[in-house]
């Protein structure tokens, strides 16, 4: 008996479709839903998918003490979505309208991309917030009691028109 591979079974010949590829390519018959969604779904209904938000561990701090935020974005639809972003940096997050508050700024180049969801994914993430503003390229002023907003949006001129904004007010006090 002659074994399947002794025979010409598994070779095809570009003249003869009916005999199978000697080539190693893969059969892939799965959709690229990410490259679906982006092709087939309108912008207002991708950014109506991704949900938004901004938390604290607490609602009221001292002076001085770290204020932990957890930031989320979750995609709400069963199929990816990919949402064009203004920059590399999908998302930012501000203290009173100062951008990552006290963070270095990183280099950023000056192109587009996009924030990518998978079906159903949730994405966070994590940032302390030591009270200080940044001023300066190089000099942080601390904050004083009151009340803050803590907001995160992706990164984006029109967040606020289509919702991809959330905002959360915090209350720094000087109870020592």
């Amino acid at each position: 008996m002659r074994r399947i591979y002794d025979s010409d079974a598994l070779e095809r010949d570009d003249d003869d479709p009916f005999r199978p590829s000697g080539r190693d390519e893969p059969a892939s018959r799965s959709i690229d839903w990410a490259a679906f969604s982006h092709a087939f779904v309108p912008v207002g209904l991708r950014t109506r998918a991704i949900d938004v938000g901004v938390s604290t561990n607490r609602t009221v701090y001292e002076v001085g003490q770290p204020v932990r935020i957890e930031f989320e974005f979750r995609n709400r639809l069963p199929f990816p979505i990919a949402i064009p972003t203004d920059s590399p940096n999908v998302w930012t997050w501000a203290v009173d309208d100062a951008s990552e508050a006290d963070a270095v700024s990183r280099t950023v180049p000056d192109r587009s991309a996009a924030f990518s969801f998978a079906r159903g994914e949730r994405k966070r993430f994590r940032r302390t917030w030591c009270q200080r503003i940044r001023v300066d390229d190089d000099e942080w002023q601390p904050v004083g009691p009151g009340t803050y907003a803590l907001e995160v949006r992706i990164s984006r001129e029109d967040a606020h028109e289509r919702g991809l904004v959330d905002r959360t007010t915090i209350e720094i006090t000087n109870r020592r």
